[in-house]
């Protein structure tokens, strides 16, 4: 989740330069916790049942309510993109 993070959504926009590249996506991941706090709520959603609009709208509250910066146009789609595709990978009970 923090590498689909680094490379969709970063509305802080933190540098990625300095930091190690995973070397499976070859993107640089966030610090640990930057975004944990909403990412796990972004998996419980997604656990839950939501729909792909909900977790914009959850993400859209967070970058206003929040963070109080908003990501580049299109970021919040495709993250949301990529994480239903990883959640397809995943198996259920």
């Amino acid at each position: 989740m923090r590498d689909l993070c680094a490379i969709y959504w970063n509305p802080i926009g933190i540098p990625m330069a300095n930091l190690a590249t995973s070397s499976e996506l070859r993107s640089r991941p966030l610090p640990e916790d930057e975004y944990d706090t909403y990412l796990l709520h972004v998996i419980r959603l997604v656990s839950d049942g939501a729909t792909p609009s909900q977790i914009m709208d959850y993400l859209s509250t967070v970058e206003k309510e929040y963070i109080e910066l908003t990501s580049p146009r299109g970021s919040k789609d495709a993250f949301v993109n990529a994480v239903f595709e990883l959640a397809k990978q995943i198996p259920t009970k």
